[in-house]
């Protein structure tokens, strides 16, 4: 780093804004790339984007691993640029051959797109996995998914479950969620509702609005009577609703979140208030015009069959999951002890009522 942007950095200021300039027309990279991303954000200098990527260009030029990557992206949006995925790609490249993570997955997010490109999915495996590799968790999670799917990798669950613990052990919520379903449903791992339910938790103290819905839908239909929480799940299902409205700041509530508002009310014992939430769910999900045939008729009856157990005033619960053979336990997952839970489940009890035991 240069000594303006040391010194700068020290004071928390990023650089007198002449000094700054100087610095850059000597040759400095770093001051030429914060030069040039106060031009383009306009902060703490007048904004001007042409000006702000010729600065970046320069550092690029130089190697500077983070101008290569904020200039890629650039011409991946066409910001001060005319929009060319074939640079973005170009410069994509040039910082993730140096090692830069971020632009490694950035170049497998376009061989994945076929963007700037040709489409590639083992290419963008390896780049997913480079990145991986370095302890970035979006990366680790693209990757587990790849290896979840087996796609442009041998399939392996038992691996993905492990790439995403690594990256669900940083706190990225999509992780986490990916994680807690593979507990769920036993693929990768054994069935363990409880670290699930445990997983979902944590996901859920997220602003992730789906955080919020997939513990909802856990509390109300696990199969598990001993994981239901009617009130919480009431409770929690509002909430993703809530969140869908103020941070993604969208007027359309998805069915599928009025699905599981539905059987949370139904698993709390509002039965009534269950029906008409499910015949809701329905009405949007028919106005739904893209959907497959066969999805359409899958989700049609699945959403018939719970109308129809609320309307007998019953519950809906997930059938039991049949695992993958041969699962391992991950005991590097330290979820439960983190999280205060006991290692084994209690007893289990009638889940009737509405309050149940808290995951």
């Amino acid at each position: 780093m240069s000594p303006v942007l040391v010194v700068h950095a020290q004071q928390g200021q990023g650089g007198d804004e002449k000094e700054l300039r100087e610095w850059a027309d000597r040759g400095d990279a770093d001051a030429q790339f914060e030069l040039g991303l106060r031009m383009i954000t306009g902060e703490g200098v007048k904004k001007n984007l042409e000006q702000g990527v010729k600065n970046l260009e320069k550092a690029a030029k130089q190697k500077h691993l983070r101008a290569q990557h904020v200039l890629a992206t650039l011409y991946e949006d066409g910001v001060g640029v005319k929009k060319d995925l074939s640079k973005a790609a170009e410069w994509y490249r040039s910082a993730a051959d140096m090692g830069f993570a971020l632009s490694q997955h950035s170049l497998a997010a376009l061989y994945e797109e076929g963007k700037g490109v040709k489409k590639d999915t083992a290419k963008a495996t390896e780049w997913f996995k480079k990145a991986a590799d370095q302890g970035n968790p979006p990366s680790q999670t693209a990757y587990a998914s790849k290896l979840e799917r087996g796609d442009g990798v041998t399939k392996s669950t038992a691996k993905a479950a492990l790439w995403y613990l690594k990256a669900a052990q940083q706190d990225f919520v999509p992780a986490m969620t990916r994680l807690a379903n593979l507990y769920y449903t036993g693929q990768g791992v054994p069935v363990d509702f409880r670290r699930a339910g445990a997983w979902y938790r944590r996901a859920a103290r997220s602003e992730d609005p789906w955080a919020s819905n997939n513990l909802a839908w856990f509390l109300a239909t696990c199969p598990e009577d001993n994981m239901h929480n009617g009130e919480n799940a009431v409770l929690l299902a509002r909430r993703a609703l809530k969140l869908v409205a103020e941070v993604v700041q969208s007027d359309e509530q998805p069915y599928e979140m009025i699905d599981t508002m539905a059987a949370a009310l139904a698993r709390n014992g509002e039965f009534k208030e269950a029906e008409l939430w499910q015949k809701r769910c329905i009405t949007l999900f028919n106005e739904d015009k893209d959907l497959s045939e066969e999805e359409r008729k899958k989700l049609k009856d699945e959403f018939d069959g719970r109308l129809k157990l609320y309307q007998k005033s019953t519950p809906f619960a997930e059938p039991e999951p049949k695992g993958e053979e041969g699962s391992e336990p991950l005991p590097q997952d330290t979820i439960l002890q983190d999280e205060g839970l006991p290692e084994t489940s209690p007893k289990k009890g009638s889940s009737k009522g509405g309050k149940g035991t808290v995951v």
